[in-house]
């Protein structure tokens, strides 16, 4: 038997069939794409290396030449003490010193005096009339070397030291202790050498010899001290 279907059973049954595709449809999951699957797994790799810090090794920095430590030099060599000199057998520098002027030198080794008589003008190493004095220790070699610096002839000897001055010289009261040509005087610019070791004790003048010239005041004292340890010349202590 046959019955006849209708148009609207037709219909229906067409909108079951789409609602029945559609709800299939909405219940499966989406499948991602290649490019999205690639961005997931970037993601937990970056997130996984940010959270993991226990195991990490620590980044080495990279020296610039900038932060590179200047270099150290060697320090410098430390300089040896200075010897310790034994006070009781060193010769006292400040007595050498002292000794030693313009016109006089003296040499403790060899128990030397040297000394500059200069002559002139009228007046030996610009003292008269006994201004000056001449200390020297027993014993001593004097060598004094005379410079006539004047243009009257000079010349120069040591005398007496007691009694009235001589009125010229020719009379030495220390053998040698006298220039050559002691009466006539020597010229200006020349020089003479007096050498003589002083004896133990004694004070006398040292005197221009040529005749007048010492009455005129040009003579100096010339002394030998006992207790001089070291020579000395300068202005007459008053």
């Amino acid at each position: 038997m046959t019955f006849p279907i209708g148009r609207d059973l037709i219909r229906g049954a067409v909108v079951a069939a789409s609602l029945g595709s559609a709800w299939s449809c909405s219940n499966r999951a989406p499948e991602p794409s290649a490019g999205a699957a690639a961005v997931a797994a970037t993601r937990a790799a970056d997130s996984s290396a940010a959270t993991d810090t226990t195991h990490s090794a620590p980044a080495t920095p990279t020296a610039s030449p900038d932060s590179a430590p200047a270099a150290v030099p060697d320090s410098a060599p430390v300089p040896d003490s200075a010897p310790v000199t034994d006070s009781a057998s060193a010769p006292a520098a400040g007595a050498v010193a002292a000794a030693d002027s313009q016109y006089l030198k003296y040499d403790p080794a060899t128990k030397t005096v040297t000394f500059s008589l200069v002559a002139g003008p009228f007046s030996f190493n610009g003292f008269t009339s006994g201004g000056g004095t001449l200390t020297v220790p027993p014993g001593t070699k004097n060598t004094w070397n005379f410079l006539q610096n004047d243009g009257t002839p000079h010349s120069a000897e040591v005398g007496a030291g007691a009694g009235s001055l001589p009125s010229s010289g020719g009379d030495p009261a220390i053998p040698r202790a006298y220039t050559n040509k002691v009466i006539e005087g020597l010229v200006q610019g020349a020089t003479d050498v007096i050498s003589f070791t002083a004896p133990d004790t004694g004070t006398y003048r040292i005197i221009c010899g040529v005749p007048g010239h010492a009455l005129s005041g040009m003579w100096i004292w010339f002394k030998i001290d006992p207790s001089a340890k070291v020579p000395s010349f300068g202005a007459t202590q008053k």
